[in-house]
């Protein structure tokens, strides 16, 4: 199980933070049973940056946590890094954005690193799940509730606040993320 550190928008901000302020990292309840008190349990390593730049940020340390009353371990993630997803969310509202524009997934995975199926498995699951995310999503952005369609409410939704974010609201309202 992971939690999202909230505002960490870049790989850059989360290494600066993880490196000098590791008490910010740090979770104060168990994610899984509520209680407090969670010991460090190490950390791993996770190649996030799939930029395909010569100077790579890989691999990211993500910080582990683990509980002694539910023997439970958890980790902390920065909000630009979705759970078990190879790609930040930033290239995930890149796809997003070019679909909502009318670009085929085909064409979409011609501008952007990841294969058509990849993106194609994004769009299907953001589709599947639009109604939770919008009831969610309407709670903390008001003006989201006037848009009806799936197109209308994500690009609208794009416009307030980015992916990252919207992923995050949704993540800590339990629901399943795409």
């Amino acid at each position: 199980m992971a939690g999202i550190l909230a505002d960490i928008l870049t790989l850059i901000q989360y290494q600066q933070m993880y490196l000098k302020y590791t008490e910010q990292v740090r979770l104060e309840r168990c994610l899984c049973c509520g209680k407090a008190k969670l010991h460090r349990h190490g950390s791993y390593p996770r190649k996030a940056d799939r930029s395909g730049e010569s100077e790579s940020l890989n691999p990211i340390f993500i910080q582990r946590y683990y509980c002694p009353d539910c023997r439970k371990t958890c980790s902390v993630l920065p909000e630009c890094m979705p759970p078990y997803r190879w790609y930040l969310w930033e290239v995930q509202q890149a796809a997003l954005t070019l679909i909502l524009a009318g670009k085929s997934v085909y064409a979409a995975s011609k501008e952007i690193a990841p294969s058509r199926h990849t993106i194609a498995r994004w769009w299907t699951r953001f589709n599947e799940r639009f109604l939770l995310h919008k009831d969610i999503l309407c709670n903390h952005i008001a003006d989201l509730g006037r848009t009806i369609a799936f197109n209308d409410f994500w690009i609208s939704c794009l416009q307030e606040i980015p992916l990252s974010k919207a992923m995050r609201l949704c993540h800590v309202a339990g629901a399943f993320i795409p």
